[in-house]
């Protein structure tokens, strides 16, 4: 009874991780037909990197993207960072991404946003 007054506090173990990822077109329709597919950072609130990159992939491959690979380290990330983060990293999309409030009550559940889709081309054959 009395544990209905406690504030809520995150998930022991719960974090903000940063998975990056490289995706193709797939069945994606809003994807410009001249790109054959894209890098995006995928912020994720999970228990731990494994669990951070199934919600990643799970919620690109449900938007129509075809998965390809992660890119780098993932990263478990400072919540208490996050605008520190958003400043260096994304300063013209802060408007875009969650405030600082929005990670700390993201903590609570699943929560998964994505930075910038960084599109590239299909590389041209060339034949010899």
């Amino acid at each position: 009874m009395f544990g209905l007054f406690k504030s809520k506090q995150p998930t022991p173990g719960r974090g903000l991780y940063l998975v990056n990822v490289k995706v193709a077109r797939g069945s994606n329709p809003r994807m410009p037909k001249s790109l054959a597919g894209a890098y995006v950072s995928a912020y994720v609130t999970a228990n731990n990197h494994e669990s951070a990159t199934t919600l990643a992939v799970t919620r690109l491959t449900a938007q129509g993207y075809e998965f390809l690979d992660t890119q780098g380290p993932i990263t478990r990330l400072d919540h208490r960072q996050w605008s520190a983060h958003v400043a260096q990293s994304w300063p013209e999309f802060i408007d875009e991404l969650p405030k600082q409030n929005e990670i700390a009550e993201g903590l609570q559940g699943e929560m998964v946003f994505f930075g910038p889709f960084v599109g590239y081309e299909r590389a041209e054959r060339v034949d010899r």
